[in-house]
């Protein structure tokens, strides 16, 4: 069972939404409405966090909000950013390294297994996770009886 968790405040919600819509994966049959679900899931995972990181990551987000003031050089914020220019901060801080790569890493890690765990998506890949696995035990069962 997690510690006691705090949700997100609302500006650190915010960012967290505009940092999902650069990550998450799009065209070639993945433009698909699951924001909201992917959201779910990320913020679901919060509480699970080691204590350090579930205080660090909220902190994080709120500074992600200036880094366009550093990284594009405009004094504007990440969350009124259009897509493309987001993703292109996130993947200079993610080259650039140190505490805001490692964040970058994290948003990307906990965004990308909710976005491909996602039914739809598992779907569209045609994966059926469950069907492989009954497959696979039918495949063992005959070796065994063999």
């Amino acid at each position: 069972m997690p510690a006691a968790h705090r949700p997100l405040s609302p500006a650190a919600d915010r960012v967290l939404v505009a940092a999902v819509a650069a990550i998450r994966p799009r065209g070639h049959g993945f433009d698909q409405p699951i924001d909201d679900d992917v959201l779910a899931r990320v913020r679901a995972f919060f509480p699970f966090l080691p204590a350090p990181l579930r205080r660090a990551f909220p902190l994080g987000l709120r500074v992600l909000e200036w880094t366009p003031l550093v990284v594009l050089r405009r004094r504007q914020r990440f969350t009124t950013l259009p897509v493309d220019e987001a993703r292109r901060v996130l993947e200079r801080l993610n080259d650039q390294g140190g505490p805001f790569g490692a964040l970058v890493l994290g948003l990307r890690a906990l965004v990308f297994l909710a976005f491909y765990q996602h039914p739809d998506v598992l779907r569209t890949l045609e994966v059926d996770w469950a069907g492989r696995a009954a497959e696979l035990t039918r495949r063992r069962a005959g070796l065994l009886a063999s």
